[in-house]
């Protein structure tokens, strides 16, 4: 054989091993990256969860009292925050109204109405609030107070002061 013949021989067999080289790094670095993320994975070790949110505590002791024409209610500034920068704002007086002329409907839903917004920013936890209202007689009366976070999330409803007036 030539020389030429040689050099050709050699051309191929370089060509097919440096082709064969170039698979195989591939093919390392492709096996490299998937054991990499079987192994490592992305740092979660279970589902995704919410953001923790600070619970705002609900008034318990709603209470009312007639004097006159006018229904006092009272209750206690909570005292148990989970998270004390998040003191109560203010609390949220709703009322529904009905009619006593409508009759009595246990299952019936009540229509509130948001009808007053009580500070509490310089009052402290224990201390007790009030809310003073003029009634009309005839009607059923049902309050329900909600707290308000300085973070500005609602409690759940307090227990409910019915009156019949």
């Amino acid at each position: 054989m030539s020389k030429k013949g040689f050099k050709i021989i050699r051309l191929i067999h370089k060509n097919l091993l440096c082709r064969a080289l170039k698979h195989c790094l591939i093919l390392q670095l492709t096996v490299f990256m998937a054991a990499s993320v079987c192994l490592i994975g992305c740092g979660k070790k279970g589902p995704p969860v919410p953001p923790r949110q600070t619970l705002t505590p609900a008034v318990e002791d709603l209470s009312s009292n007639i004097d006159g024409d006018m229904i006092v209610l009272t209750w206690t500034i909570p005292g148990k925050m989970e998270d004390k920068s998040a003191g109560i704002k203010s609390f949220v007086v709703h009322r529904g109204k009905q009619k006593i002329s409508d009759g009595d409907c246990r299952n019936c839903p009540v229509n509130f109405k948001a009808v007053a917004e009580v500070s509490a920013e310089t009052k402290l936890p224990a201390e007790k609030m009030k809310y003073a209202e003029r009634l009309e007689k005839g009607f059923k009366y049902i309050f329900k107070v909600i707290a308000i976070s300085n973070t500005g999330t609602d409690s759940v409803d307090s227990n409910y002061a019915e009156i019949v007036y």
